[in-house]
C-alpha cells in the first residue's frame, strides 16, 4: 500500500516475564501505556482448593489425556484470568478475589505434563510449552511465558508477503502500528517500532487470552487450543 510500510527485524526481544504478582481487578484491559506491574494483593487459597476445570468424557472420542486444565487457564466467556497477550504476563490481573500468585506455579494441566503444544486457531505457528520453572512438569507461568515469548518472535518478510489477502494484510500492518504506538516512553516507541512485525501482529488484535480448551485431534488423540478473542 503506498506510503505505508512495516519493518522486519532479525534479533527479537521480550521483556521480563516474572511470576505475575496476581491483582483483584474489575478492569478487563492492560493501560495503554506500556507494560505495567500491578500492585499485589493476594490471598492464600483455602486449604481446600483444587485449581482444576473437570471435563466431561464425550462418548464419540476418548477422554482427552491430560483431561483437566488448571482454573486459571480453563477457556471460558468469562475467564478468570485479565491478560493481553501481547504484554508481558506481569500485566496479568484476576476478577476473582481469593486468588493467590502461587497459583501459577502449580501445574498447568492433570496429570502433570513435562511439555505441551498449544495451536491458535488460523495461527500457523505451534506455541512450545516445556518446563521450565522447576523442570519436572509444566506450570500455570510456563504456560503464560512461553505464550509471550513465542508471540513476540519477529516474523519474517517472506512470512508477511504470505499472507492470503490485501485486507488480512492490512490487518495485520495495523496492529503493528497499534501495537508502538500505544507506548508512550519516546525511546521505548522508537525500539519498539525498530523491530517490526512479530507474530502477534498475525493475530490482527485478538489478543485477549480466554483459555486453553481441548478439541479431539487425528487418530483418537487430542489437542491443545489456545483460545483468544
Amino acid at each position: 500500500m503506498p506510503g505505508k510500510h512495516v519493518r522486519f527485524a532479525s534479533i527479537s526481544t521480550a521483556y521480563p516475564a516474572a511470576v505475575p504478582s496476581l491483582s483483584y481487578s474489575v478492569a478487563s484491559v492492560p493501560s495503554s501505556s506500556g507494560p505495567q506491574t500491578p500492585p499485589s494483593r493476594s490471598t492464600t487459597l483455602p486449604p481446600n482448593y483444587h485449581g482444576y476445570s473437570h471435563r466431561k468424557r464425550s462418548n464419540s472420542y476418548p477422554a482427552p489425556q491430560p483431561s483437566r486444565v488448571h482454573t486459571l487457564l480453563a477457556y471460558s466467556h468469562h475467564p478468570v484470568i485479565n491478560y493481553d497477550v501481547s504484554l508481558p504476563p506481569s500485566t496479568i490481573t484476576t476478577t476473582r478475589s481469593g486468588l493467590s500468585s502461587t497459583a501459577f506455579s502449580e501445574p498447568a494441566v492433570y496429570p502433570p505434563v513435562s511439555s505441551l503444544v498449544l495451536h491458535i486457531p488460523q495461527h500457523i505457528w505451534p506455541i512450545h510449552v516445556h518446563a521450565s520453572y522447576n523442570g519436572h512438569y509444566v506450570t500455570v507461568n510456563d504456560v503464560f511465558t512461553e505464550v509471550y515469548h513465542a508471540l513476540r518472535k519477529n516474523a519474517t518478510s517472506a512470512e508477511y508477503h504470505a499472507i492470503p489477502s490485501k485486507k488480512d494484510t492490512e490487518k495485520v500492518r495495523m496492529a503493528y502500528e497499534t501495537r508502538y504506538r500505544r507506548i508512550r516512553d519516546r525511546h521505548a516507541y522508537q525500539a519498539e517500532k525498530q523491530q517490526g512485525v512479530k507474530r502477534v501482529d498475525f493475530l490482527a488484535g485478538h489478543t485477549r487470552f480466554m483459555g486453553i480448551a481441548v478439541t479431539p485431534g487425528h487418530g483418537g488423540s487430542s489437542v491443545w487450543v489456545l483460545r483468544l478473542s
